[in-house]
């Protein structure tokens, strides 16, 4: 496997990238600290791009520096577990109503070529092509929501909410039947249903997660259906 400093994109997007892809999976825990030489050395690169990582990644709200004791991950109570689950609902209750709304030739082209990539993965059992679907699902409707302010908002709020349940789950088949139901009503333009559909699963999602919470904070560790 090449380092991160291999690579030809921008250094300094490949550290965060890489560096959120371990916060998000749960390879770097809640409450651990991190190191700049330790990563840097982690992740083949500078300690210049780990310490640009750090400040972007702290305006996520996925890392926190601390006076005199460095950076480590975040690690949020219960009640702003549950703030930032209500936040994650009602942006993606907005991002789903606008999309609907003033879906165009080319998100209705990217909708319909993503429902039938996850039909064909779902058929085949590609978990791994599910989960990317998935994430891509959540991305593009912000997008489509024609305002960058909401899609990268809800970004990093979908990514707060990955975090404190302890990452994302491979168990995706279902969540994907329920995000290919609101594809369907976005693209015959019923945003009713869209949002409907939307709130029953981000509610659903997030009351299956409940039982978890407790878990995470005890042990660091938790598992979670990925939404």
């Amino acid at each position: 496997m090449s380092s991160v400093g291999s690579r030809h994109r921008s250094l300094r997007d490949e550290t965060v990238d890489e560096l959120r892809r371990l916060i998000l999976n749960g390879e770097l825990a809640p409450g651990e600290r991190l190191n700049e030489f330790n990563i840097s050395e982690r992740l083949g690169v500078s300690r210049f791009p780990v310490r640009e990582a750090f400040r972007r990644l702290e305006a996520e709200g996925l890392v926190e520096s601390q006076p005199r004791r460095g950076v480590r991950v975040v690690e949020l109570d219960q009640h702003e577990l549950e703030v930032v689950r209500e936040m994650r609902i009602a942006l993606e209750l907005i991002a789903v109503r606008h999309a609907t709304e003033r879906v165009d030739v080319s998100t209705r082209t990217a909708l319909t070529e993503m429902l039938e990539a996850g039909r064909q993965a779902t058929e085949a059992g590609r978990d791994a092509e599910l989960d990317e679907l998935n994430d891509s699902f959540h991305a593009l409707l912000g997008e489509a929501s024609g305002s960058k302010f909401l899609a990268d908002t809800l970004r990093a709020v979908r990514n707060q909410s990955h975090h404190l349940v302890g990452g994302k789950s491979a168990a995706v088949a279902h969540s994907w039947d329920e995000h290919a139901a609101v594809i369907n009503a976005i693209l015959e333009a019923d945003d009713e249903l869209a949002v409907m559909l939307m709130r029953r699963h981000l509610q659903s999602r997030h009351l299956n997660q409940g039982g978890q919470v407790t878990a995470v904070h005890e042990s660091d560790k938790a598992s979670s259906s990925a939404i």
